[in-house]
C-alpha cells in the first residue's frame, strides 16, 4: 500500500495537469478575490450579505459555489483514474501481483487528496484579499465566522462534505474506465442534475437531499453555523464516503480488466 501511495504521489508531483491546474487556480483566485474587495462589489452587498466581505464569510461564500469543486473533481477523476485505465497502469499493477483493494484505495485516496487540496487553494486564495483588507469581522456581522476555530471547522466540514461528492466521481471513473466519459458524466450529471433536481422537487424532498452529498455542504456554509453542524456534517460525510467507496470497490472487484 505504501509503495503504491508513494508511486501515486510521485505521479501527482510530476503531473503537468496538476501544475497547470495550480497556476490557473492561483491566477483566477487572485483576480476574483481582488474584485471582491472593489467598491462596486462592496456597494451591492445587502445587510445579510455583508459577512462575505470578511475572511470567514468570503471563504464560506466561495465554498458555497460548487461549480469549481465539481469541475476539478470531474477533470481529475478522468485524468487520474480513467486515464490510468486507458494507459493500462492499473491493469499492469494488478498483473504484477498488487491486490485490487490496494490499487483501488491508493488511487481513490490520492485522487481525493489532490482534488481537495486544489479546492482549498482556490477557496483560501480567493478569500485572501478580503481577509487582508477587512479582517475577520465582528460577531454581529459575521456570526461565528468571525472566530478562527469556527472558520477552521467550517472548512474541515465543508471539505469532508465535498469529498463525499468527489467519491462519487471516483466510483464513476472506476466504472467507466474512460477519461472523457468520466468527465462528462460527473460534471453534467452531478452539477446540472443536482441543481435541476433541487429546483423541481418539493420542500420536504429538498430537505432530504440536503443530507446527501448533493447538499450536505450547505449545513456548515452559513454565518450561523454551530459546532453541532460541523460535527454532524463531518460524520454524515464520512458515512456517505465509505458507502460510495465500498460500492465502487465491490464493482471494481468483479470487473474484467482487459
Amino acid at each position: 500500500m505504501l509503495s503504491l501511495l508513494r508511486c501515486e504521489l510521485y505521479q501527482v508531483r510530476k503531473s503537468l495537469s496538476v501544475k497547470i491546474a495550480i497556476i490557473i487556480i492561483v491566477v483566477t483566485s487572485v483576480i476574483f478575490g481582488t474584485k471582491l474587495t472593489g467598491t462596486a462589489y462592496v456597494s451591492t452587498r445587502t445587510p445579510d450579505q455583508m459577512y462575505t466581505l470578511y475572511s470567514g464569510g468570503s471563504i464560506c461564500s466561495t465554498m458555497s459555489d460548487s461549480a469549481m469543486a465539481l469541475l476539478l473533481a470531474s477533470l481529475f477523476a478522468g485524468w487520474m483514474i480513467g486515464g490510468s485505465f486507458e494507459n493500462r497502469m492499473i491493469q499492469e499493477s494488478i498483473s504484477h501481483g498488487k491486490k485490487r483493494i490496494t490499487v483501488y484505495l491508493a488511487k481513490m485516496l490520492t485522487y481525493a487528496v489532490t482534488v481537495t487540496l486544489l479546492c482549498l487553494l482556490y477557496w483560501c486564495v480567493t478569500a485572501l484579499p478580503t481577509g487582508l483588507k477587512y479582517g475577520l469581522g465582528t460577531t454581529d456581522i459575521c456570526g461565528n465566522l468571525s472566530r478562527v476555530p469556527y472558520i477552521v471547522g467550517m472548512v474541515a466540514a465543508g471539505s469532508a462534505a465535498y469529498i463525499s461528492l468527489f467519491a462519487i466521481c471516483g466510483v464513476i471513473a472506476f466504472c467507466t474506465r474512460k477519461a472523457g466519459v468520466t468527465m462528462g458524466i460527473c460534471f453534467v450529471g452531478i452539477l446540472a442534475g443536482g441543481n435541476l433536481l433541487a429546483s423541481i422537487v418539493s420542500k420536504e424532498v429538498a430537505e432530504i437531499i440536503n443530507y446527501t452529498p448533493l447538499g450536505l455542504y450547505r449545513h456548515v456554509l452559513k454565518a450561523d453555523m454551530t459546532g453541532l453542524d460541523i460535527a454532524r456534517t463531518i460524520g454524515i460525510s464520512l458515512v456517505w464516503t465509505v458507502l460510495f467507496c465500498t460500492a465502487g470497490y465491490l464493482r471494481f472487484r468483479k470487473t474484467e480488466l482487459k
